[in-house]
């Protein structure tokens, strides 16, 4: 039988590997709708399970994308018929992921006071769901916004707030510590939870360490796809196009551009997730239970 995967299908990981802008709900959505896609073919398990480790390796710091390949792969262990356990199991991912963000909003909400000036960074569905949930629901508040170089997503961000009726300050991303001790919480969101801390958009560990020492109040918001196993290891040592910072070659001079860095736990007040908000303590014992399927170890 062949391996190789539809030409649609690998079109498809292509493009979620280039995306440097969405969030990752966003690339997790977009992986299950493959799989989704791919099982709607006379395709072979070794093919399922070839989209699966191609999917994880197309963004490896994405937790939401490889806890969907993770859980996926326990629940067609021992199926009888992995073609519809893969079709019921993506089905059913892609539902609770509205339904989480829709629960972190209401968390949210109860947290942001009257008049609260919030800081954002980056691109994140699940912040921006629930700033626009909170202003629907008849609360008045500001949000700083970011640009979040290099790819200026934040401006992004930013524009979709203004669009729903929210007042945005957008600001080069250097001037941001010059606002946090006048900000009343700062709102992240993130592609991974380790035991250890939150991997990020650049700049996420600079903010977190400002907003500790002057006391501003710092949430994370993921939902529970976003935690990796302990053992589960990731890089932050990819380098993207040195062009996204210039154009021009330098002399002796060496552009370095980096997406993500990783913030420690401690620096952050709480995790917010569909079930509960976890102190940092409570997000390594989460971690610690977690486990990773036999076929994802060395991947």
């Amino acid at each position: 039988m062949n391996d190789a995967l539809p030409e649609k299908i690998k079109k498809s990981i292509e493009q979620i590997k280039l995306d440097n802008t969405s969030g990752s709900v966003e690339l997790a959505k977009k992986s299950a709708e493959i799989l989704i896609d791919l099982i709607n073919q006379d395709i072979s398990i070794s093919q399922i399970e070839n989209a699966t480790h191609y999917l994880v390796n197309a963004q490896p710091n994405m937790a939401s994308i490889f806890n969907l390949v993770n859980n996926l792969m326990f629940n067609i262990e021992n199926s009888k018929n992995p073609k519809k356990t893969v079709s019921e199991y993506c089905k059913k991912y892609l539902k609770n992921l509205k339904s989480a963000d829709k629960k972190i909003s209401e968390k949210v909400t109860k947290l942001i006071k009257k008049d609260a000036k919030i800081i954002t960074h980056s691109y994140s569905s699940t912040v921006l769901d629930a700033l626009i949930y909170t202003k629907k629901s008849g609360k008045r508040f500001s949000v700083i916004c970011t640009e979040s170089r290099p790819k200026n997503e934040g401006i992004i961000f930013a524009k979709k707030l203004g669009k729903n009726d929210i007042n945005v300050k957008l600001v080069v991303d250097s001037a941001i510590f010059s606002l946090i001790p006048y900000s009343d919480l700062i709102l992240f969101g993130g592609d991974s939870i380790t035991d250890s801390g939150l991997i990020n958009k650049i700049g996420t560990k600079g903010i977190a360490m400002t907003a500790k020492h002057y006391n501003t109040l710092t949430y994370a918001l993921c939902s529970s796809i976003k935690f990796l196993p302990k053992n589960h290891s990731v890089t932050l040592d990819n380098l993207k196009d040195p062009k996204e910072i210039t154009n021009k070659k330098l002399q002796n001079v060496t552009p370095v551009n980096y997406y993500f860095d990783y913030t420690p736990i401690e620096y952050i007040t709480g995790v917010i997730t569909e079930k509960e908000i976890l102190k940092p303590d409570d997000v390594k014992r989460v971690i610690k239970n977690l486990n990773i399927h036999k076929s994802l170890r060395s991947k």
